[in-house]
């Protein structure tokens, strides 16, 4: 594997983690356990660093747990994943173009 296509493929897998990160705090603020209360302000930023997430508001949300929860976050990581690679292979075509 090329360094670029390493690159590439960390960019998916770094844009796919956002996605598992924000799972994990989404799971352990569950409305239902009032353990740990929800932060605005985090949900926003994972909002804005996780675009596909949007989906989850557009479509009717399955409860927290459940197969059908598990299944619409992996298609929503597996989105964020492509998106960062598209955005990295961008910026690596913008670089050779500017070299």
């Amino acid at each position: 594997m090329t360094a670029s296509g390493r690159g590439i493929f960390r960019s998916a897998v770094f844009g796919f983690s956002i996605t598992a990160f924000f799972v994990a705090y989404q799971l352990l603020t569950d409305v239902q356990s009032a353990a740990i209360t929800r932060n605005s302000a985090l949900m926003l930023s994972f909002l804005v660093l996780c675009p596909p997430s949007i989906l989850s508001v557009a479509l009717t949300p399955p409860e927290v747990g459940t197969n059908g929860f598990y299944l619409l976050w992996g298609i929503i990581g597996f989105l964020n994943a492509v998106l960062y690679a598209i955005a990295r292979l961008i910026v690596n075509a913008r670089m050779r173009r500017t070299g």
